[in-house]
């Protein structure tokens, strides 16, 4: 249900949103350095002020998708789908680790950067850089389709910086913290932190290159499996993902790898999921919510009901990304702050929104001409 076919005639929908992708790309370095999407930063959302923010995440997602829905189009939308990626990827380099390994930062890295176009956040640079994070790497990496050799390279690395390798994780449940699931960051001297998003995103770049093969990935399948059948992304989805924090959002990332690669031990969820999916659609005023809600359905193999695309506010307030300080926090600290969101970021990107959409328009168009 995952696999989108090759479509039979112009779809003109497809065809518009890839235009206003492109166009909204950059051409030439500015803030945002070249092939790069604009995105942006609040503080207080959605009455905070709002900073642009030239992080990588959005740019790496965007290509991403777009290279999974590449096969869709056909020439000239084909080779403008291409050209996206490819200029996207071609600013992946600032965010590289300085010494050239092949791992990523949220922001840029040399020079090291935090919270850029701030007065203040800025300023944090000059005593603490945050380090690159498996969840940037994962996306960056399928994004530019990275050889097998470095998928692997990058793994080894991930699994010595898992749980329990160097030091245990202090601000998760009781329950959790003996597990030795993968880690957000890469730097020792950062705490260790789970976040379920990105153990799915990471799982995904793992089974993208048939690599769920080590006590690591089978840890990270462990505290999935617990997380979503407990349901504690319904429960406290800012305490087990405090980057993305919102129920839809994981939903959408979990039924994204059950889609895809459908894992046995996740697969089993699938109801559950479908179940809590359509409740949060029903409930929500938030059409882009509901975008992310119907391809989740879809993914699950459900009957998802019908999403008014041209209502879709794009520059709405669907939250993906959450920076919040609390992740870094010990407990009881984290638990705490978690649901308040009081030194949180949030972050959105208009662009990624578009994309969103064509992934949704494309996946059900798909469905019903495999269905008819």
């Amino acid at each position: 249900m995952y696999a989108i076919g090759t479509q039979a005639q112009k779809d003109t929908l497809a065809s518009r949103l890839l235009h206003e992708i492109a166009a909204e790309q950059y051409t030439a370095d500015s803030f945002y350095y070249a092939g790069m999407f604009p995105s942006h930063r609040y503080y207080g959302y959605p009455n905070g002020k709002m900073k642009h923010d030239n992080n990588v995440f959005f740019t790496g997602l965007i290509a991403m998708t777009l290279g999974e829905l590449q096969n869709e189009f056909d020439n000239p939308d084909s080779i403008l789908c291409q050209q996206i990626r490819s200029s996207a990827v071609a600013s992946f380099p600032h965010f590289r680790h300085r010494s050239g390994r092949n791992t990523y930062n949220f922001w840029q890295t040399n020079p090291s950067m935090v919270f850029p176009n701030s007065g203040f956040l800025k300023m944090f640079k000059k005593w603490h850089s945050l380090p690159d994070d498996i969840d940037d790497t994962s996306i960056l990496l399928l994004a530019m389709e990275a050889d097998p050799a470095t998928a692997r390279e990058v793994k080894n690395l991930m699994e010595e910086h898992a749980n329990t390798v160097h030091y245990s994780i202090r601000n998760t449940f009781k329950k959790y913290r003996d597990i030795p699931a993968y880690s957000t960051w890469f730097g020792k001297n950062m705490p260790i932190d789970f976040d379920a998003c990105v153990l799915s995103n990471t799982l995904y770049f793992m089974h993208a290159y048939n690599m769920v093969n080590s006590p690591a990935d089978t840890a990270s399948l462990q505290l999935l499996d617990a997380i979503i059948r407990n349901r504690e992304y319904m429960t406290n989805p800012s305490y087990i993902s405090p980057h993305y924090a919102y129920p839809p959002v994981l939903i959408y990332h979990f039924a994204r790898l059950i889609g895809r690669y459908h894992d046995p031990i996740l697969t089993q969820h699938s109801a559950q999921l479908a179940s809590d999916a359509r409740q949060l659609f029903e409930s929500s005023c938030n059409e882009m919510e509901k975008v992310i809600l119907s391809t989740a359905l879809l993914w699950l193999g459900e009957e998802a009901p019908p999403v008014d695309i041209q209502k879709a506010d794009l520059n709405g307030d669907l939250i993906f990304f959450v920076a919040g300080f609390n992740a870094l926090l010990p407990n009881p600290y984290k638990k705490f702050f978690s649901g308040y969101h009081l030194i949180s970021y949030y972050y959105r990107c208009p662009t990624y929104n578009k994309v969103l959409l064509l992934q949704h328009h494309l996946l059900r168009q798909a469905i019903l001409k495999y269905k008819g």
